[in-house]
């Protein structure tokens, strides 16, 4: 008999039953984020293709095919999903009996607390009753119902028998680990998905889940980012024609290297070559090993943060347009002839097309102020300036919030508040103008914020109706550029939900332009110093 320890008391699945109340398939179009969704009865998210982020409550999962995560009653989740593709899931909502002494009684406490335990093996097995389930769905008559409850039945056993089941996710692990040697040590011999799946003993779409969980890289991405890695070395120490040195290395057609090469470098093979002597080798935040001139001249940003840049005395093409994070135009960045490009963004495609303009780094301007100053100062060999600028801004803000504190009291929270992409809110976690409220000397963040930065969440979206929950002692509004955006703010501001918050109640919101107050950017979190008691000041006094 197969048991389950939740919360240090055994309980048996021999004393449950269980019943399917809801099956949906859903498909979300690209760059979406989802409301946050409340769930009053046992739910599995199944993912069936593309990728996202998972969130429940201070958890955070990866999103990506062929996962399943339980939820229990009374828990909340939203989807993140960032990527070109759409995110094809699975909600399927259930009800878990137990009886006890011949008491039937609906269980609501968590059935399975270890929520990643059924993301390898187990979706190869179950995917086929998901299948059978669907098609079963819309019963007209008993006999119809009792065949979709045997189905769901099968997949709760299949589920059981995998969460109970020792052993199997070493074996998985073991299986997954060996792949991943035999590409580092045999990166020469053709190697492909469907191969490595077999060696893994699992659907190759399952299999390369589980290796960019494991390593961040899609498998070809790997092998390639291996290859490369020895072709670099090859072209230090041979004068050996490129496509040699590609046959070398596992690559079989000497274009595929060359665009590979780019891809992950920044520069051609020859470029390398050739200018290893006369530039700097450094790692951009998506893990690509870049070339970039000692001394640019002519950098261009594509983000909302080159305050960074600028504090650290990195020049730039002083032209808004293309320091602003608007639209990348890469015909107008070739005539602009940048000597490196910086990209605020994680999609490979738009990166792979600037890589063959100019050394392009991928930069987070999501990270902290501190880590992002230190990879600056890293990059351009500023490390001493990074670190002075820094020690400068806490004790700075260190002297504000000493400030502040004589006029606000201990222990007071505030939130931000902010509109984007039309009538969509969001509360803003560990960006923008919130990293410098939040700190340890200045405003307590509330649970439902604090869940978000336990989660490190950039931001979170939210209802107009729940915006209680998120609501501080203090509010920053802001005031969005974008005119639908901005409707969206007025409308707020008018509704019974916000006059009756205590702190609008009070005279505690703060409505500020966003453009000049919601930036991570070092320059302006520098200016915010001087503004913020200033705002405090003559709003309290």
């Amino acid at each position: 008999m197969k048991t389950l320890d939740v919360n240090q008391d055994k309980l048996f699945f021999s004393t449950f039953m269980f019943r399917l109340e809801h099956l949906e398939r859903r498909i979300e179009r690209s760059n979406q984020i989802m409301l946050e969704v409340q769930c009053d009865k046992h739910t599995f998210l199944i993912c069936e293709e593309g990728e996202g982020h998972l969130y429940i409550g201070q958890e955070y999962w990866p999103f990506t095919a062929g996962c399943i995560y339980p939820i229990s009653p009374g828990e909340a989740y939203q989807l993140e999903h960032r990527n070109s593709n759409h995110l094809t899931y699975t909600v399927m909502a259930y009800d878990a009996f137990q009886v006890l002494s011949g008491h039937l009684k609906w269980y609501s406490p968590p059935l399975f607390q270890q929520r990643a335990q059924f993301n390898d093996a187990t979706y190869e097995s179950v995917s086929r009753v998901l299948v059978e389930l669907f098609a079963s769905r819309n019963y007209k008559n008993d006999a119809e119902y009792c065949n979709l409850n045997v189905g769901f039945q099968r997949w709760m056993e299949r589920i059981i028998t995998r969460y109970t089941t020792k052993g199997t996710d070493t074996n998985s692990e073991s299986r997954l680990t060996r792949t991943i040697q035999y590409i580092d040590e045999c990166y020469r011999d053709e190697i492909t998905v469907h191969k490595l799946a077999n060696m893994a003993d699992v659907r190759p779409k399952l299999y390369t889940t589980m290796f960019k969980q494991r390593t961040g890289q899609k498998p070809l991405d790997y092998i390639n980012h291996v290859r490369i890695q020895h072709a670099k070395d090859w072209l230090r120490k041979t004068d050996e024609p490129l496509r040699d040195i590609a046959s070398r290395v596992g690559f079989k057609d000497e274009y595929y290297f060359n665009r590979r090469f780019r891809q992950i470098t920044g520069l051609s093979p020859r470029q390398y070559d050739r200018s290893i002597q006369q530039q700097t080798l450094v790692q951009d935040w998506l893990g690509h090993d870049v070339r970039i001139p000692a001394n640019p001249e002519r950098v261009i940003y594509y983000g909302d943060t080159a305050g960074d840049l600028r504090v650290l005395d990195i020049h730039l093409i002083e032209d808004e347009e293309y320091n602003a994070g608007t639209p990348i135009n890469v015909e107008k960045t070739i005539r602009l002839k940048p000597d490196l490009i910086i990209i605020d963004s994680e999609d490979e495609h738009q990166y792979e097309q600037l890589t063959r303009i100019a050394p392009t780094l991928a930069y987070n301007s999501h990270a902290p102020l501190h880590e992002r100053l230190t990879r600056v100062g890293d990059w351009f060999g500023r490390q001493k300036q990074a670190e002075r600028w820094l020690s400068s801004y806490e004790e700075r803000t260190l002297q504000m919030w000493e400030k502040i504190n004589k006029i606000i009291h201990l222990g007071e929270t505030a939130s931000v508040l902010t509109y984007h992409r039309g009538a969509r809110l969001f509360v803003m976690g560990n960006i923008g103008l919130a990293p410098l409220l939040y700190h340890p000397f200045g405003f307590r963040p509330v649970h439902k914020v604090q869940e978000a930065l336990a989660a490190g969440r950039a931001y979170k979206e939210i209802s107009a109706d729940t915006v209680q929950e998120y609501a501080g002692d203090h509010l920053f509004l802001m005031l969005p550029q974008e005119p639908d955006a901005r409707q969206a703010t007025e409308k707020l501001i008018q509704s019974p939900e916000w006059r009756a918050l205590t702190a609008v109640r009070q005279g505690r919101v703060y409505p500020l332009e966003e453009l000049a107050w919601n930036s991570g950017d070092a320059q302006i979190c520098d200016q915010l110093l001087e503004r913020l008691p200033e705002l405090l000041g003559s709003h309290l006094s």
